[in-house]
């Protein structure tokens, strides 16, 4: 799913792997602990030309993939068009959905030709109907269905389960064992493995800090549900980083109201941003040292417990779960365990 000698590459020369790119904040899956751009209405969007111009950008940065992110990207009425334009330019389209898009066949059969180089994840963070409800309060009882309905037919229909991923979201409002158990049964029934994020207070519209409390998991659950995870990735330890620091420092966004900062999950006000008139390009070379996390390229600017940490040599932790909890994008990841 990621060219990792590509992703070594760009990490080496100081350049970029991989564009997240918000196409719109639209999504109706109404996930309780949302922390992207999510909204029952939409309030910005990049338009078609605006997206064009970026996908012409990130070619001439050197990006290998295009993480298509929202919202839900695949309500967009022209989501495949720009997918089927960044196919042309030579880039691995990787689609981010909620899952429920994919109830109409023409959108999955459409999202299954689009991502034939790169990979479909879908969000799926509890397969127990009553769990999910929680988690989704106000939804109709069918969505699970509908999600995991739309997985078996990708795989029916030929699509590599090793080009598919559940990305999951942890928080203190699911037991541990049934995230466990999430865990298992789409490795069990489907073949397919699983991205985990850990949630933290990450900053919202309209959220106060104090409330999103509820959503962190305990500490000793984040480290008992970290061990499954390493067994499911065959590694003996698994970094705190969605994948390791290297792809999280390779990796730029753009965000939908037009923000360039280096993760979709960093929403920084002051972030540089393309309706100032300046291109991505432009943003992204002068910008570049922030973009990249360039700081912790010096070990001694780790913080102080990471920089005798045995795995610092993949992970410096979630640069974003950092930030939300007020502490920098270099500061501590407020969610490693150890």
């Amino acid at each position: 799913m990621i060219d990792f000698p590509k992703l070594e590459q760009a990490y080496r020369n100081h350049g970029f792997y991989a564009l997240q790119l918000e196409v719109g904040d639209v999504c109706h899956q109404g996930c309780i602990y949302c922390y992207m751009n999510a909204l029952d209405v939409p309030v910005n969007s990049l338009s078609d030309a605006r997206i064009h111009e970026i996908l012409q950008d990130a070619g001439r940065l050197g990006i290998t993939a295009v993480e298509w992110l929202g919202g839900e990207p695949l309500l967009r009425d022209s989501i495949f068009e720009h997918m089927a334009f960044a196919e042309e330019m030579g880039f691995r389209n990787n689609m981010w959905t909620g899952g429920l898009p994919l109830g109409d066949d023409e959108i999955l059969c459409k999202t299954a030709r689009y991502t034939r180089k790169g990979f479909i994840s879908i969000h799926c963070s509890s397969v127990d109907p009553d769990i999910y409800a929680r988690l989704h309060p106000g939804r109709p009882a069918g969505d699970l269905d509908i999600i995991l309905a739309g997985v078996g037919k990708l795989l029916e229909r030929g699509y590599p389960a090793g080009q598919m991923l559940n990305s999951v979201t942890f928080t203190g409002l699911q037991p541990l064992e049934d995230m466990i158990a999430t865990i298992g049964h789409f490795e069990r029934e489907f073949g397919i493995k699983t991205s985990l994020n850990v949630y933290h207070t990450y900053l919202r519209p309209d959220q106060n800090r104090e409330d999103l409390k509820r959503f962190i998991p305990p500490a000793g659950e984040v480290k008992r549900l970290y061990e499954r995870y390493s067994t499911h990735w065959g590694m003996e330890e698994y970094p705190m980083n969605c994948v390791n620091k290297q792809y999280c420092s390779a990796t730029l966004a753009v965000l939908c109201d037009g923000s360039v900062t280096p993760c979709a999950t960093i929403r920084e006000k002051e972030a540089p941003n393309l309706h100032s008139g300046k291109s991505l390009l432009q943003i992204a070379r002068e910008n570049r040292d922030h973009l990249i996390f360039a700081g912790f390229r010096d070990r001694g600017n780790l913080p102080e417990s990471c920089r005798t940490c045995r795995l610092a040599d993949i992970c410096f932790g979630c640069r974003s779960r950092a930030f939300a909890a007020g502490r920098g994008i270099y500061g501590k990841d407020p969610g490693c365990f150890r």
